[in-house]
C-alpha cells in the first residue's frame, strides 16, 4: 500500500466476487465489443469457489468463513469462429454442499474454517476414527477440488466403450480434470462441464493411497507428454514422493505409466502448492509452512490454518532436485525462510537451475484471505503481497556426484537470489507463454496491487520484462493494464500463431466490473498491454473471483 492513509485512497467495489454466484447449465452468448483476433478460437476454462452462505434445511444460515474454503464452480467461455463467445458455469460439490446443509454447519477437514464449538471429546472421537480406519472415501461430488483445470491427464485410462464423446468436444480434448492440495482430483465434461467422476492418485497405484496431500499445480512436460506430481505423507518422519505419469506406450485405452521417481525424507512436513520442472530436473521448493504435530493437528484442529507453526527464522528453506531420467535425488540447496503459492518458471542454464518464484515474506499471508475482511470494502485488511524473485542452483552435476559417490543424501548447499523486483512492483497469479515454459525466457504476467485505490485485492494487470531487471532498471520493467473499479484475474497467455516475438498474442482474464455489478472476458494485446476486445457478462450476471485458467483452442479437423 502506498503512504496515502486507508481513507483517502478512493473506493474499489470488489466485494461483489465474493458473493454466491449461481451456475449458468446452458451456453449463454456474451455481447462482444471490439474485434477479437480470428485466429482466437477455443474454450478458457477457469476454476474456483463459487458459493459462500448456505442454509440449512431448517433455515439456519451456514457461513463458509474462508476464499480458499468456497465451494467450488467450473467455468467456460467458449471464443467461436466469428468471433462469438459464450459462457457457462457449474457447481462442482453439490454433494458437500447437501452435507453441509444437512448437518447445519460445515464439516470434515477444510482449509481455514474454524470450529470453536467442538468438544475436546469430538475432537479425539475424529481424530481416533480417522486414524483407524483413514480417511473418508471419496464418492460423487463430495470433494471439493478447486485450484486448476487440466486437459488430457494422462493419468485416465480411456474406455473404447464408454461415454461417447460429444460432437461438440475438439478433438484435442480427451479429458479435463482439476486438482487440488488434497490426494483428489476431478474429472469433467469439456463441453457441458458436469462432473463425471472423483479420484485419487491412490487409484492410478495403490501405493499413493496412503499419502495426504499433493500439489495443486501438477508440472507438465508438454512435448513428452509426462505430468509430475509431488504427494506428502504426514508423520514422524515427512515423506514427499516425486511422482511422474505418462501414457502407455501401447495407447491411452491402457493403464497409465506411473513412476515414484524419489521419496525425500524431512523433519517438515509443509503446506506446498507447486514445485519447479526443468528438462532435467524436477525441484521440490520446500519453503516454510509447516504443520505442526507432524501433521496429525490438521485432523485435531479440523483445518490447515490453525495447525500450522509460526514461521521460525532460523529454519532455512530448502530446494530437493531430482534428477528426472535417473530417478534420483541428486542435490539440495537452502536459503532464508520465504513463502509462496506459486513458482513461475524454471529452466536449465548450463550445469545450473534458475527459479523463478512468487515469494511472500512469511504464511501469514493465507489468514488474510478470510471472507469477512474480503467483504469489508471500507476496513478490510490488506492482503500481503508477493515478489517476483529468481534463484539459482550452481554446479548441480558437481553435487550429484558427491552424492552417489558417497551413497548418501545430498548436503545442503546455498541457493543464490539472482534478483528480486522491488516491493512495490508486487505480482502474483503469473502466466508465460507457454512456449517458453521451462526455457530462458523474456515476459512474465500476473495481477498486482497499485496500492492507489481502496482494495485489499488486485486492481492491475502486470507484464514483467526480465530483461530488464538483469539490467538493474526495475523502473521501466513494469507495464500495467488497469480500468477504474475493476478487478482481474489471473492473466492467462495465448500465443499468436506462427509469432516469433515471444510476447506475441493475447492475454485473456476475467474482470470483475465492480461499478456496474457485473464483469467480462478482456482480451488484451500482450505486447502493447492494450484492449483488443472483451465479452460482457450479461446484465448483473458476475463471475466470482477465481483461482486459475488455461485455454484449450480448437482443433476439430
Amino acid at each position: 500500500m502506498s503512504a496515502a492513509t486507508t481513507s483517502s485512497l478512493k473506493p474499489w467495489p470488489y466485494a461483489a466476487g465474493y458473493e454466491n454466484t449461481p451456475e449458468v447449465l446452458e451456453p449463454t452468448p456474451l455481447t462482444v465489443k471490439g474485434t477479437i483476433p480470428p485466429w482466437l478460437e477455443g474454450a478458457l476454462y477457469r476454476s474456483g469457489p463459487g458459493t459462500f452462505d448456505l442454509k440449512s434445511e431448517s433455515g439456519k444460515d451456514i457461513h463458509i468463513q474462508h476464499w480458499f474454503d468456497g465451494l467450488g464452480q467450473i467455468h467456460r467461455y467458449e471464443i467461436q469462429k466469428g468471433g462469438l463467445v459464450s459462457y457457462r458455469s457449474r457447481n462442482t460439490s453439490d454433494d458437500l454442499r447437501k452435507r453441509y446443509e444437512k448437518a447445519e454447519t460445515v464439516t470434515g477437514v477444510t482449509f481455514c474454517n474454524r470450529d470453536p464449538c467442538k468438544t475436546i471429546f469430538q475432537k479425539f472421537f475424529t481424530t481416533f476414527k480417522i486414524a483407524a480406519v483413514g480417511g473418508p472415501v471419496m464418492s460423487g461430488t463430495d470433494t471439493n477440488v478447486i485450484v486448476m483445470p487440466t486437459l488430457n491427464f494422462p493419468g485416465l485410462k480411456e474406455d473404447v466403450n464408454g461415454r461417447k464423446e460429444s460432437s461438440d468436444q475438439p478433438k484435442n480434448i480427451r479429458n479435463l480434470v482439476v486438482t487440488t492440495d488434497g490426494n483428489a482430483i476431478q474429472e469433467f465434461d469439456p463441453v457441458t462441464l458436469e462432473p463425471i467422476r472423483l479420484f485419487s492418485y491412490g487409484d492410478i497405484d495403490d501405493a499413493l493411497k496412503a499419502d495426504n496431500l499433493t500439489s495443486a499445480h501438477p508440472c507438465i512436460d508438454q512435448e513428452t507428454g509426462e505430468y509430475f506430481s509431488v504427494l506428502l505423507t504426514f508423520g514422524p518422519t515427512s515423506l514427499y514422493k516425486v511422482v511422474r505419469i505418462k501414457q502407455s506406450a501401447r495407447g491411452p485405452t491402457h493403464e497409465p505409466d506411473l513412476d515414484v521417481l524419489a521419496e525425500i525424507k524431512s523433519p517438515r512436513p509443509t503446506y506446498m502448492h507447486s514445485f519447479c520442472l526443468t528438462k532435467r530436473y524436477v525441484v521440490v521448493a520446500h519453503w516454510l509452512c509447516d504443520f505442526a504435530s507432524w501433521g496429525l493437528s490438521v485432523i485435531w484442529y479440523g483445518n490447515a490454518w490453525e495447525s500450522f507453526k509460526a514461521q521460525d527464522p532460523n529454519t532455512k528453506a530448502s530446494f530437493y532436485v531430482i534428477d528426472r531420467h535417473l530417478g534420483r535425488h541428486v542435490a539440495t540447496f537452502e536459503c532464508d525462510p520465504y513463502y509462496a503459492f506459486h513458482t513461475v518458471n524454471s529452466f536449465d542454464d548450463g550445469d545450473d537451475i534458475i527459479l523463478d518464484i512468487a515469494a511472500y515474506k512469511d504464511h501469514t499471508v493465507i489468514g488474510d484471505y478470510y471472507i469477512d475482511n474480503l467483504r469489508d470494502e471500507v476496513n478490510g485488511k490488506p492482503t500481503q503481497q508477493a515478489v517476483l524473485r529468481r534463484y539459482r542452483l550452481a554446479n548441480i552435476t558437481k553435487h550429484a556426484s558427491l552424492s552417489a559417490e558417497s551413497h548418501t543424501e545430498p548436503k545442503p548447499a546455498p541457493a543464490e537470489i539472482v534478483f528480486q523486483l522491488d516491493p512495490s512492483i508486487n505480482f502474483e497469479l503469473p502466466s508465460i507463454n507457454p512456449s517458453r515454459y521451462q526455457y530462458n525466457y523474456r515476459y512474465v504476467y500476473g495481477v498486482n496491487r497499485s496500492g492507489l485505490n481502496n482494495t485489499p485485492i488486485y486492481d492491475r494487470i502486470i507484464k514483467v520484462d526480465i530483461d530488464k531487471i538483469k539490467l538493474g532498471d526495475q523502473k521501466e520493467a513494469a507495464t500495467f493494464w488497469m480500468e477504474d473499479q475493476c478487478t482481474p484475474s489471473e492473466p492467462v497467455f495465448v500465443k499468436t500463431p506462427g509469432a516469433t516475438e515471444e510476447d506475441d498474442g493475447v492475454l485473456l482474464s476475467i474482470v470483475l466490473d465492480g461499478a456496474r455489478h457485473t464483469g467480462f472476458m478482456l482480451i488484451l494485446n500482450a505486447q502493447t498491454m492494450k484492449e483488443i476486445a472483451r465479452a460482457d457478462m450479461p446484465e448483473g450476471k458476475v463471475a466470482p473471483h477465481n483461482f486459475h485458467g488455461m485455454f484449450a483452442p480448437n482443433m476439430r479437423d
